[in-house]
Order: structure tokens, then sequence, then C-alpha cells
């Protein structure tokens, strides 16, 4: 059996996980001692009910439960909670937030939890905070603030004040509950305890505070105006963080000795403005709101003024003039589809916004011309058009005249120098110096300064566009920022003497999964969030450390006690050593790693960011590949999906690992204004952008204009200057008393009624809160006071025995922990409560059990024996102390007499040497001056112009020392001398000079005289020269249109000789193809001739069987009449003859005969001489047509002559068979 299974006590409440952050509350009903397994029902936690048909086993090896702190009972402060965990925070948060009176804020040590209650809660009263002790103030932070100012007033540390949380949670609603505290504090001091001289000057620091205090508050809806967006979490987000110091000047009246701090002055430091949005706010969200203010403003004036209403250069049909209409001719505002928030009235917004500007004394004409620019400036649309330089941008014909121009025009710019910005590039070189060669020494070449211009193509234009429009939004954030700087008299040169609170409104952790990407922005607010943390711990140690100290826990009676906290004084480490547990032991995640990764000086992600962005061609796919070759064995670099590594990374943050995706984090993270930019915005008319830039020395912008050394190194990397600042913020809070505030919002819609507990846990989580609830387990987190325990067993044991104990709770606390034998390493005695370790909640319960382990009259008599126990103990601890003490003192009086002798001896001699010193001093004294003097009087003895120049420099000098008086009574009749000698020589100047003067006039009048009479000629000259000019200028133009008709008539007849040449190549193609065709038709009578002659040797072939046919036949008809006639053998010998050649025709071998002339010639049959004539016929016949002709008469013939010999065959037969 599991020793875990009896901690489970039955009818107890326990929380049980049913998810990552989601906890049922129920009760255990029953435990099964053979199975380890108990039975769990849920609790209804309205009515603390058991829910019907709930019942359900669970096993103790794989289940554990929390237990759960008593129903219906909730704690402002947590650490007061009896079970400290996830879902005991969140209930009690629950709990709180959800009475009826609705109690937003909870604390936990000087952490204070504000959970948004989504609406207006009525106003608390500052009086108790300032005139009762804040342990018996309730968590506000009207608390947060007056402890910071007493911390200020009485032990003289700046204080600051964090706020953060997710967008929503209500973090700039309570920094403004913060400043409109302290802004009024000085003035909530009890009047009582001050003098009445000193009225009149306090009503007068009141009056300054409290217009210095409307000014600071009347900045907020400045910067909520100019740095606050709609988003799809907030319809008030604020889109940059904000560090405000509230400066104090101490005053003191020495006769009450009271110490008061008076309001002097303020600053405001911003961080990251989200200047992205101006140009392209995200989808579903809303630009700044001051674009909206204005545009739904209701002042016609203001609007036909700036431009905006009507668009000069679009306008709108009658049924679509209301403010959604204007809003959406611009394209900067309804590009996210959104133009509208029905949770802040613009037109009010607006209204606030003037008084504002008024108080803060800000020129709002010129503020307004420029947002009215920024509109119009986007509205620039560009076409492409193609030039010698290839496909390059070029406004739209349609806004040549339109948005450009009246953008230039609210901007105080010239529209040729706008556009020539947007859709030209230009490329400077300076001019170098001579430079001597290393071989001769003499000069070399030496470079002359130039300048070019390269037109850009219409994705360059656009972005040229827009990265104007967000240089100038910033630079007038920034200059509404000094401007409310200057308003709230900073005493900037004391800011090192005098004590200031700092309220710090921070961007908490972002992680935008699986919704939408996180990007590098998500990334640098996560950076700034990971530097808090680790000042968040830091601070929460020490904090429970101040607490120890405060409460004396480091007793001698306690020294055998061991726990994971040193002294005050002596320095935290994360894992100290001690006779524990590893798992007792204070850890909590150390993120100097993940800080490590992200921001390290030479081989972190900002820094690799940054030299990436310096390569040649640099992007984002370089820069993903570098990431995951650097870091991939880094223990916060996680490695994504194969699939994703190609576009994603993650990071192992505090609060869980975050996703981001590479994209546009080169371009996001270039912050260079261009030189081309920076000029344009200086040749502004307006003053809020003409001063925006700071004048530099003239070699910072010769460095700056090559690339040099000169300029500084991080101010072309966003991430750079954000981890600087950062750093230098962070620098600052150490220095500083921590306090933090933690906001958390209860639900995504903002709805009133909803508590979203997942939620809020996973705040809670990424806040940290969570982390420091178990550091506070892990040291003495179970506490309880004494009163509590008193209150308690004084109903049990009655009055009269209570009286036997001190008042004060502690030695009665102490008594009891004996008599119930609690281990000596469990607990601490404090001053005023008794602390637990973690692990021994069940010696509170036992402490404050009702009905205790033993009968009252049993715990009455053991607890008066420890009494008894303690008095015979402390007796004889005081005899034996008191004897010791009494040695001890009897030695001391001894030395002190030795010891007393001893100096009043050494006084003697030491009186008797330094008088003697202090006669030498003074005899060597007298002797050295004296020397002194004469030997300079000697060194200018008949040197009178030395002592001229020795007299000029002391009379130069304001003040003349002491030791060189004497050197002016010494050359005092010089001095006589030398004022008369210089009243003669003014006297003669100014005779001198009168003549002069009149010489001079006359010379002055006569060079007049001339010059005019020149300027006269010179105007004459100029004018012919003029109208020479002027003929130059008609004869060139003249001349270059005549070029321009050349070059036209020239490229006509060019283009005319092009297409003719095309035209004939085309019918040279056509008469090719006619040409083919032809020769394939006569390919086709070739085949055909072919045919014919198979087919006519084929018949040949026929004429011949027929002829033998023939012979045959003939050869019967000779033998039958041989037969019956004597001349039958002659016959039969003619026709053998008559047969054998016929056979001899047949097979080709015909006759010879002897011609005349010796040779002999063969006797060809009549088809082969036909076939020989066709030849030859062929042979002169040229035309075709007529060939084919021929050709087929002759094989008719052919047919014919077969014909007829077939008749004769016929013929023949009939006769051969007659008998």
């Amino acid at each position: 059996m599991s020793s875990n299974s009896y901690s489970y006590r039955i009818g107890d409440l326990y929380w049980k996980q049913a998810g990552p952050n989601e906890w049922i509350l129920g009760k255990h009903l029953a435990l099964d001692e053979a199975t380890e397994s108990i039975t769990f029902a849920a609790v209804n936690e309205a009515t603390g009910a058991v829910v019907p048909n709930s019942e359900s086993i669970l096993d103790l090896k794989a289940t554990s439960l929390l237990p759960a702190n008593p129903l219906f009972t909730t704690s402002a402060d947590m650490t007061a909670l009896r079970y400290l965990h996830e879902a005991a925070l969140v209930k009690n948060l629950y709990d709180r937030w959800i009475a009826d009176d609705r109690k937003p804020y909870s604390s936990m040590s000087n952490v204070l939890i504000a959970v948004n209650p989504l609406r207006y809660l009525p106003k608390v009263e500052k009086a108790p905070y300032v005139r009762q002790s804040l342990d018996k103030s309730p968590p506000h932070p009207y608390h947060v603030a007056e402890n910071s100012y007493r911390q200020l007033r009485s032990v003289k540390q700046n204080q600051s004040i964090i706020i953060s949380g997710e967008s929503g949670s209500g973090k700039t609603e309570t920094s403004k509950i913060i400043l409109d505290f302290l802004t009024d504090r000085s003035s909530l001091n009890e009047k009582q305890t001050l003098n009445t001289s000193s009225i009149d000057d306090d009503e007068q620091h009141r009056a300054l505070e409290h217009a210095l205090g409307d000014r600071l508050m009347e900045t907020i809806p400045i910067l909520e105006s100019f740095g606050n967006a709609k988003t799809h979490r907030n319809h008030n987000s604020s889109r940059f963080g904000k560090y405000m110091r509230l400066q104090f000047t101490p005053a003191e009246n020495s006769e009450t000795k009271y110490h008061a701090l008076h309001l002097t002055g303020a600053s405001i430091d911003t961080y990251l403005l989200e200047t992205s949005r101006v140009v392209v706010p995200p989808t579903g969200e809303r630009n700044f709101h001051i674009f909206y203010e204005l545009l739904r403003s209701g002042d016609d004036a203001l609007l036909r003024d700036l431009k905006l209403v009507p668009n000069p250069y679009n306008a709108l049909s009658d049924g679509e003039k209301d403010a959604d209409a204007w809003i959406n001719q611009y394209q900067y505002l309804k590009k996210s589809g959104c133009t509208s928030n029905n949770f802040v009235d613009d037109a009010s917004n607006f209204k606030r916004l003037l008084a504002a500007l008024k108080c803060v004394n800000i020129d709002a004409t010129e503020l307004f011309q420029v947002v009215s620019g920024l509109l119009h400036l986007g509205n620039v649309k560009f076409s492409e058009e193609d030039t010698s330089e290839g496909m390059t941008a070029a406004v739209h014909e349609n806004d040549k005249d339109g948005a450009i121009t009246v953008a230039a025009e609210m901007m105080g710019l010239d529209p040729d120098d706008l556009m020539e910005a947007i859709l030209m590039k230009k490329i400077s070189r300076m001019a170098n110096d001579t430079v001597l060669e290393k071989r001769t020494g003499r000069p070399g070449l030496q470079r002359e300064a130039s300048v070019y211009y390269a037109k850009k193509d219409l994705r360059q234009a656009s972005f040229s566009r827009d990265t104007i429009a967000k240089i100038i939004y910033e630079q007038v954030f920034g200059s509404l920022m000094r401007q409310c700087a200057a308003a709230l008299e900073y005493n900037a040169e004391k800011k090192d003497e005098l004590p200031y609170i700092g309220v710090l409104d921070i961007f908490g952790f972002e992680d935008f999964e699986p919704n939408n990407r996180n990007s590098l922005e998500q990334l640098l607010i996560n950076y700034a969030n990971e530097s808090l943390q680790s000042l968040f711990n830091q601070c929460i140690l020490k904090a429970e450390q101040e607490l120890y100290q405060t409460e004396h826990i480091w007793s001698p009676q306690n020294a055998n006690l061991l726990f994971p906290f040193g002294e005050f004084d002596t320095p935290t480490t994360t894992t100290p050593v001690f006779d524990q547990q590893p798992h007792q032991l204070v850890s909590y995640d150390d993120n100097k790693e993940c800080l490590s990764l992200i921001a390290a000086k030479n081989d972190g992600m900002f820094s690799v960011l940054d030299t990436v962005g310096k390569l040649a061609g640099p992007t984002d796919r370089k820069l993903i590949e570098r990431f995951h070759t650097l870091f991939k064995k880094h223990p916060c670099f996680v490695a994504p999906h194969p699939k994703d590594m190609v576009h994603t990374f993650c990071i192992r943050h505090f609060a869980g690992v975050v996703r981001y995706r590479i994209d546009s984090f080169i371009d996001k993270n270039s912050n260079i204004i261009s030189t081309q930019f920076e000029d344009l915005i200086k040749s502004s008319t307006l003053s809020i952008l003409s001063s925006a830039f700071p004048e530099q020395s003239n070699e910072l912008t010769v460095s700056r204009r090559r690339g040099g050394a000169a300029a500084n190194k991080n101010s072309g990397s966003v991430a750079l200057s954000f981890s600087t600042q950062m750093k230098g913020l962070l620098t600052e809070l150490e220095s500083t008393r921590c306090n933090f505030i933690r906001c958390i919002k209860p639900n995504a819609a903002m709805d009133v009624t909803i508590f979203n507990r997942a939620s809020v846990l996973e705040q809670l989580r990424c806040s940290g809160t969570i982390q420091a609830c178990q550091v506070l387990q892990v040291g003495l987190p179970t506490r309880v006071n004494f009163e509590e325990i008193v209150d308690i067993y004084t109903a049990l044991l009655g009055n009269d025995f209570m009286f036997k104990f001190p008042l004060s709770g502690r030695l009665f606390t102490q008594a009891l922990c004996s008599v119930l034998e609690f281990p000596a390493d469990a607990y601490r005695l404090g001053d005023t409560r008794i602390f637990f370790k973690t692990g021994k909640i069940h010696l509170l319960d036992t402490l404050l059990n009702i009905t205790p382990i033993m009968e009252p009259e049993e715990l009455k008599k053991r607890l008066i024996h420890y009494l008894v126990k303690r008095r015979w103990i402390c007796a004889v601890t005081k005899v034996a102390v008191s004897r010791r003490m009494q040695i001890m003192c009897e030695e001391c009086q001894h030395k002190r007499r030795a010891v007393v002798l001893q100096c009043w001896y050494r006084q003697i001699l030491a009186r008797r040497e330094l008088a003697k010193l202090r006669k030498q001093h003074r005899i060597a004294k007298v002797w050295c001056k004296f020397t002194k003097n004469l030997r300079v009087q000697s060194a200018f003895e008949g040197v009178t112009e030395d002592k001229l120049l020795l007299l000029h420099a002391l009379l130069r000098q304001r003040s003349v020392a002491s030791h060189s008086k004497w050197l002016l009574t010494w050359l005092g009749p010089l001095q006589r001398a030398m004022y008369v000698q210089k009243l003669g020589k003014a006297a003669c100047i100014a005779y001198l000079a009168k003549r002069a003067f009149v010489s001079l006039l006359a010379k002055v009048q006569e060079r007049r005289a001339s010059i005019k009479i020149q300027a006269q000629i010179r105007r004459m000259l100029a004018k012919k020269h003029v109208e020479v000019l002027r003929k130059k200028v008609r004869a060139q133009k003249l001349w270059q249109r005549i070029r321009i008709r050349v070059k036209a008539t020239i490229w006509f007849f060019a283009m005319y000789r092009r297409a003719h040449v095309l035209n004939l190549e085309r019918e040279n193609a056509r008469l090719k193809e006619e040409n083919e065709s032809v020769a394939a038709k006569l390919h086709d009578s070739n085949n055909a001739l072919a045919e014919s002659e198979a087919l006519a040797k084929s018949l040949e072939a026929q004429i011949m069987l027929l002829q033998q046919q023939l012979q045959e036949a003939n050869r019967a008809n000779n033998y039958q009449n041989m037969s019956t006639s004597p001349n039958a053998t002659k016959a039969f010998s003619f026709v053998e003859t008559n047969s054998t050649s016929s056979s001899d025709w047949m097979h080709g071998n015909a006759p010879e005969t002897s011609s005349e002339d010796g040779f002999s010639t063969s006797f060809n049959p009549p088809s082969l001489l036909v076939r020989e004539s066709s030849l030859k016929l062929r042979r002169y016949d040229s035309d075709l047509s007529s060939q084919l002709l021929r050709e087929v008469e002759q094989q008719q013939e052919l047919t014919k002559k077969i014909r007829n010999l077939v008749l004769n065959i016929n013929c023949i037969r009939p006769q051969s068979q007659v008998p």
C-alpha cells in the first residue's frame, strides 16, 4: 500500500486535473486500500453539494489530486491561502471577480494581480491608503502606489512599478489609476502634521503639482490617439511600450521633522512603436485612432482645410456622403476591412485630444496637416512604363495632379521632390582626398563627387512610398513625445539626484499561433518579457528574503532549522547547497540561456540578423539557414518539423515553445533612413517635420554617407536598437525597488459575465505568477498570525488561562508547538507569525484544529509545565550569564585602565614633538617667502619689458592670490607710469582715427558713385547678353524640333523597309511551297509511269503465252493434215520451224541474221519493237501530259492486238477438235 493513499482524507475537497488548463472540484468519498483507488465525486462550487451521478474511481498511482481550500472563503493575499497551487489561485481570483461587490484585485507577496473587471467600478477613496497601515488596506493599485511613495520617502530608493499583461487586460487603465494617485499624493498628507508657518508654501506646491499632474494626465489622450489601435483582442490596444518617470523633490520642515515629496517633473520614454500598422494594418483591425478621430470629428471647416472631406481628386456621390464612405476613400484605412469600433467614440476622443494638445501647448494645425498628408500619400497609384532601364514605375496619369500633389501640399513638401524620392533612387558618390602613390610618392588620381539617379520598378516605388509614410509617422510620434516631455518640466540635470517613481506599461507575452503567424514584432516583445521575467524572479526571491528579515526568523533558537534561503545580505543562488533532498531546494527556471540565445552580443539571434542584413542580397532564406546552422544544438532552440524548417524556427521561452515565421524579418529589421528621404523630410516647411532629425556635424554626416565607422553601428537594426534600449531599461529597473502588477484578461470576448478559467490560467503561467507560487511553496509558503492562534485557543482554554502568556502570542505559539511535539526543522517563528515548510501543512491543521488531539485539561497541564520549565531554564541561564558577565566586566576594566595610562603618556610625548615641529615649520615658511621675493626682484632687475608683461598678467586676473599681492606693491610706480602713457596713446589714437574717418568717407562716396555708373553699364550689357541667350535658346528649341522630325522620318522609313522585307520573305515562302507541290505531283507521275511499264511487261508475258498456245494449235492442225495429205511433212516442218522461232522468242533467244556489213542482228518481236518506238517517243517528248496520253494509246493498241490473238486461238481450237 502506498503512503500517498493515506494523505487523502475522506470527506475533504480536492482538485482533479481534467485537461492542460482545466481543474474539477470534487470530494473524496471512499478509499479502497486493496486496489489503491478512491471514489471521487464532482462538487457544485456554488452550493458545495455533490453533483448526482458524478462518482468515478481514481487510481492513485496514475492520478494525483490537489487539496482544495474551504469553499465560500476568499483571500486578498494569495500567500494566506492554506493551499497554494494553480487551481487554488484561479478559484480565488474567480470568487473575488464574480462576487456582487466585484473585487478584481488580489496580491501575492509584492505582486498585485488585477483581473480586468470589464466595467467601471466605483471610485475608491485615496485617503484610507494614506492614513492607515498598508497591512490593513485591501489590494488595489493605490496600495502599490502608496507603498512605492512611502519607500521613496523613507528608504530614499528610487521605485518602479512594472505593469504587464496581454492586450485587453487593462494595463492602460491601471497605469492611469497609478498616475492619478501619485499626482495627488503629496496633497493627501495629514494637515495636522504641518507647521502653520509653512501652510502658504504647501498651498503653492499643491497648485504647481496639480497643474503638472493635469498636464501629465492630458498626455495620455495624445499617447492613445497616436499610439493605440483596435485589434482582435482589444478595442484600445497600446501598440508601443512606455516608461513614465515621476520626479519628486523632497521638502523638510525642521520643526516637525516632517518629510514630504512634491511632484516637480515627469518624463516619458517609448519603446517599439508599431509603425508598420500605418501602411499595412492587419486584416480585421484598425489603423491608429488618430486617423478615424480626425475623419469623424465633425469639424467641416477643418476637414475642408485638410482636403479630406471632400476629397479633391476622388469625389463621392450624393448617396455615399457619410463618415464610413469618407474613410473608405483612403487606402491606408480600408485595407484591413475594419473602419469602425463600437467600444470607442472617435468624435468625443477627438475633442479630448484637442483639449490635451492645447493643455500641453502643441500646435494642432501642423500635426493634423501631416496626418492628412499621410492619408493622401497612401492614395498615390503607380503604373508601369517601358523605358531604356526596363519596366519602371511612374505615377498614374490620373494621380499626377491629384493625391501626390495634395499630400506634398499638406506636408509642406515640393511635389517634384516627393515624386523624385518615390520613383528615383539617388546614388551619391562623395569626393575623395588626393591619394599619394606608394612607390613614387606623387599625387594619384582624385575622384570627384557625383550623383546618379536610377529609376525604380513598381514594387520598389510602392515600398518607398510606404517607407516615407512610416518614417514621417515615427518622427511625428517622437516629436510629440519630446514636446510632451518639455511640458512636463523634467529636470534632466538632476536626474541622478532627485528621487523618482517609474511606471512601466509594457506589452505582455504574445503567441498568435495557430490563428496567426508570429513575426519579428512578437520576437522582440517576447524578448522584452524574458528580460522582465528574469527581473521578476530576482525580485520575488528578494521580497521573500525581506519578509524573513522583517520577521527575524534567523533567531538563535531556530538555528538548527535548514531551509533554502540564506541571509538577506548574502547572494542568492539558484540551487543552494543544504542537507535537504534536491526536490526541497529553491529552484526556478533560469531564462539566461534564452536571453543569451536571442540577444548575445556577438553570437545571438539579433546579432546574426543584423549581420545577414548587411550582406549583399540578404534574404529570409539565408537567415533561417544561418539560424538552424548556428543554434541547432542550443537548449532553447527547438527544431521544427522538417517540412517547416525552410520558413519556421522555434524558441523555448519561459511560458512555452513559440513558433516564429521568418517571412519579412530582413525588411522589418532594416531601420536605415535613406539620406534622400531624410533630406526630403528636412526640406518641409512644417516645423514638426523639418526639426524631426537632429543636426549632425559635417564629419558625422560625411561618414554616414560613406558608411564609415563614425555612424552608430546599431542605427540600422531594429532588433539591436531595441535590445540596447531593453538593457538600459533593465539596468535602470535593477537600481530601483520593483513593484509588479500583473493584469489578467478574464475572457477574449470582453464579456462582463464570463470568466474563462483556462485563459486566466494560461495568462498566469505566461506572466510567471504560477512559477512564483512554486518558488514560494518551496520556501516557507504556509504562514499564520499569532493572533489567529490565540483567538482559537482562547475560546478553548479560557481567558483566565491565556493571561499567563504575554499578549504578543509568540510565547504561546512556541509553547503550543513544543507541547504538540512539532519537529524543530518544520517551522520557524517570526515576530508576528509562524512559518511552515512545504509539505508540513498537516502541522498547521493540527495547530488550528478546534478539537485538539488531547483534552483541554491535559493541554493546560502541559502548557504550564512548559512555562515552568522555560522559566527554570531562563533563571539558570541568567545566573550563568550573570557570573560570566561579571568576570568579563572585571577583565575589561583592567584592560581599559591600562589602555588609558598608555594613551595619556603617548599624548604628552606627541604634544612635545608637535610643538617643536610647528615652530620649525613657521621659521622655514618665513625664510622661504623672503628668499623667494628676493629671487624674483633680482630676476627682473634692469628688465623693464618683463616687468610690464608681469604687471599686465597680474592686472588681467580677476583676483590676485594672497601670496602674489606683494608684486602689485613692488610694481606700483611702473603701473602709474604705464597709466599716463596709456592716456597719451588714447588721445593720439582718437585724433588719428578722426582724420582717417574723414578721408575714408570721401573715398567711400567716390567709390559708391563709380559703382552706380558701373552698375548701369553692366545692366545694359546684361540685357544685350540675355537677348542673345534667348535667341540661342529659341534656336536650340527649333533645332531640337527639327532633329525630332528627322529622327521620326528616319524611323518611319526604317520601319517601312522592314515591312517590305517581311512581305518579300512571305512571297518567297509561298513560291517555295508551290514548287514543293509541283515536285510532289511529278513524283506521283513517275510512279504512275512505273506502274504502266510493269503492266506492259505483264501483257508481253501473256502475249508470249498466247503465241505458244497458237503454235501448239498450229502443230496439231498440221499433224492432222499430214496424216490426210502428202504435203503434211512439209507443213509439219514449217510448223515446227515456226514453233521453234516462237519458243525462242518466248525465252529471249531470237534468231540472228547477218547484215550486209558482216554484223549479226537479232530479230525482235513486234511487241519489243513497239516498246522501243515508245521509248524513243518518250525521249523526245517534253510535255508530260502528251506523253501520258501516248502511252495510254499504245496500251490500248496492245490490248487490241491481244484480243485479236485470243480470237484467233479460239477460232483454231474448234478445228483441232474435228475427228
